[in-house]
């Protein structure tokens, strides 16, 4: 039969013994067409599972995307991949599922994982003899329209290369191998258009634990199934995954819990006792999570409905603009990074800092006619024109909302944080009257720009080209706070009639303060150069692409 069959497992020796088990058991697949890639961990043993499987091809991990490459270049003309989790349940012929791919040129894949009893199914599926065909571009119904997956699909080896040698993006794991075809393009990646399937699914995939950190994957965890506990049942006690057990449950869905989980040998916390216990305290936290979740959306509709309008006095961005017209003054702007970081968390920019904390802990506390301090005007005013990621994005925010309420000066007048990233913040805006009137603002001064190095080098339009003259201080991109003390010493040498705009995450609000302390005039300038490039250029808005503006450069 010209078929391999291509294994992924990491520290998971008693869930690959069920799967070769199982699958040597209920199909006409031999030893020798197994290649398992295996990733053996710290403390995890395979050469008990090798001993019982000895014609199966093993091959220890030493670069995943090499290493996976080189399986495939060797591959026969038709290549099953497989997960360690996957246990099969009912006989099948790989001999007959080869001829069907034979048969129908249109077939991108044949599965072992769905059939009848997988709900829902699509409505419009064509029978031939025990074997169900189906247009995954047309279908909606989960699982089946996403045609690649390695769980058990029976693929060619011409197909499986050619969207291999397509993928940018770096195959670190099975996770990214499977991830390399996403909901976006599938459509475009995969010419055939069909799938196939037995009436009957074949296999179910046990989720109960997880062993890759890239892609955290929901699991059923009411027993004691962390990696190295059934490494020890499995590698010390001799026990394994009860096959026939399992081969006798009916699912209706592809993966499966602790109910399938089953053990030959009895084991302690594996009983249907303690099973239950952990599914009682599963449905408590599951109370108190929707107890959560109800409040905040109380909570945000109470936001929507303007119940804090007013609460905090914030300049909306028409009467922020107008200040800076007509005041000379400094200012820094405070959004949910800062917040983060002030209740001891990290962000992607700047991981957390005790005295970062107590800076701007303090700094918001303050205030000054000369030295404006910014909140964004729509986490405490929903003003209606957002768009609809930062619309989303601010119904969330009750957290954030109750810690301003909560530290700022009620007698404060802030300004509105939002005004450096106006097109990435609103749908609709007089957006060219926005940008002119803010480059006016720039128009023939002399700027010093301190910013991470190289963040402003893929900008196709300069918002600094209608300044005077500009001069650049660099740091670093990502936890720039660590420097502050030579950033900070740097910048006092500058001229002072100079202007100092700083995009510098979280450190440019302490070092905009103690800059303005020092005789300076500073700004925040934050995402302002890539909010303006981004006008510029008419950028695309969607939820993907405003999620990736706000990413570390």
């Amino acid at each position: 039969m010209n078929v391999s069959i291509i294994v992924f497992s990491r520290g998971r020796s008693l869930q690959l013994h069920a799967y070769l088990e199982s699958l040597l058991k209920f199909s006409d697949v031999k030893q020798n067409m197994i290649h398992v890639l295996y990733s053996q961990m710290e403390h995890i043993c395979y050469e008990k599972l090798m001993k019982y499987y000895p014609k199966v091809h093993w091959k220890k991990e030493n670069d995943f995307s090499q290493d996976l490459k080189k399986m495939i270049e060797d591959a026969e003309t038709y290549v099953m991949f497989g997960c360690d989790d996957v246990v099969f349940r009912n006989y099948f012929s790989l001999q007959k599922a080869i001829t069907f791919l034979e048969l129908y040129p249109d077939l991108f894949g044949f599965s072992m994982r769905l059939g009848e009893n997988i709900k829902p199914c699509p409505k419009e599926m064509e029978s031939v003899q025990d074997v169900l065909i189906w247009n995954w571009k047309n279908s909606r119904e989960a699982h089946y329209n996403y045609p690649w997956e390695l769980d058990c699909t029976l693929y060619r080896k011409e197909d499986v290369k050619k969207l291999v040698s397509e993928e940018e993006t770096a195959i670190k794991n099975p996770n990214f191998f499977e991830a390399m075809i996403t909901a976006e393009n599938k459509k475009e990646r995969i010419v055939r258009r069909k799938m196939a399937a037995w009436k009957e699914s074949c296999a179910v995939v046990i989720t109960v634990n997880r062993v890759q950190d890239t892609h955290p994957n929901d699991f059923d965890a009411c027993m004691t199934t962390d990696i190295y506990s059934l490494d020890r049942i499995y590698n010390d006690k001799g026990n394994t995954l009860d096959i026939e057990r399992i081969a006798k449950k009916e699912p209706n869905k592809v993966h499966v819990g602790a109910e399938y989980f089953f053990l030959r040998k009895y084991e302690k916390g594996f009983s249907k006792g303690h099973i239950l216990k952990k599914r009682i305290k599963l449905i408590i936290s599951k109370i108190q999570l929707f107890r959560k979740r109800f409040c905040r959306f109380i909570e945000r509709r109470y936001y929507l409905a303007g119940g804090y309008q007013g609460a905090l006095n914030v300049l909306p961005p028409e009467e922020t603009l107008t200040l800076l017209e007509t005041k000379k003054i400094s200012f820094l702007r405070y959004g949910d990074g800062e917040i983060a970081i002030m209740q001891g968390q990290s962000i992607p920019f700047q991981k957390y800092d005790v005295q970062l904390s107590k800076r701007l802990n303090q700094i918001l506390r303050l205030g000054d006619d000369q030295l404006k301090i910014g909140v964004p005007y729509y986490y405490i005013n929903p003003p209606g024109n957002l768009n609809s990621y930062v619309e989303c994005f601010a119904g969330g925010l009750a957290q954030q909302r109750r810690f301003l309420l909560k530290t700022c000066n009620r007698n404060e007048t802030y300004i509105d944080t939002c005004i450096t990233q106006m097109y990435q913040t609103y749908e609709t805006y007089d957006f060219m009257m926005f940008f002119q009137r803010i480059q006016s603002l720039l128009r023939d001064k002399d700027v010093t720009v301190i910013c991470g190095e190289g963040i402003l080098d893929k900008l196709k339009y300069h918002a600094l080209d209608v300044c005077k003259s500009v001069e650049y201080l660099y740091a670093a991109k990502k936890d720039a706070f660590a420097q502050y003390d030579k950033i900070l010493k740097q910048a006092l040498k500058t001229d002072q009639d100079r202007l100092i705009c700083i995009s510098l995450g979280p450190t440019a609000k302490v070092l905009a303060y103690d800059l303005y302390k020092n005789g300076y005039q500073a700004w925040d300038m934050g995402h302002y150069f890539k909010d303006y490039d981004a006008y510029k250029r008419a950028a695309k808005r969607t939820d993907e692409e405003i999620a990736g503006f706000y990413k570390p450069d």
